[in-house]
């Protein structure tokens, strides 16, 4: 019991700087491995969810903005298990572009083409991707065009 207590004091504290469950413990968090971003991506859009518009961390879930039936809404996603949490109507942000890849595949391509070993926040930004991603232990900032999943801006984050 005071090992899942200290696990998750250290996760609820890490979590918010950009680490993940992979920072701690090999992967294992309050009893489950936490998902990918791509696969808690890849989930939602099997339900009907879609376009997205941001992913982040807040609290120990993701909270996601995005569509379902043309309404904007705001989701609470457990981390471990990809489950929605909560749904509620949200104020609409600028979708991206028609003709965009899908989500997920887009983090694909930005996984494999950016060598980058995690993804843990993604947002759309007028007219990119903005993606916060580790590689080689280094946070970066990734600008990716929504339609071809080109890399267009790569830089250190600070």
């Amino acid at each position: 019991m005071k090992s899942l207590l200290l696990s998750s004091l250290v996760a609820t504290m890490l979590v918010p700087l950009g680490w993940t469950t992979t920072n701690v413990v090999n992967g294992q968090f309050a009893g489950g491995t936490w998902l990918s971003v791509i696969e808690i991506v890849q989930s939602l859009e099997k339900d009907g969810y879609g376009p997205f518009t941001e992913l982040s961390m807040d609290d120990g879930n993701w909270e996601v903005e995005t569509h379902k039936a043309n309404e904007s809404v705001e989701l609470m996603v457990d981390p471990v298990t990809g489950k929605v949490l909560s749904e509620h109507h949200d104020d609409p942000d600028t979708p991206p572009p028609a003709g965009a890849m899908p989500l997920s595949k887009l983090l694909k391509t930005v996984k494999k083409n950016g060598n980058t070993q995690q993804i843990h926040e993604v947002s759309f930004e007028r007219r990119y991707w903005e993606i916060e991603a580790f590689r080689n232990g280094q946070k970066r900032e990734l600008h990716v065009d929504p339609i071809t999943a080109k890399i267009i801006a790569d830089r250190i984050d600070d």
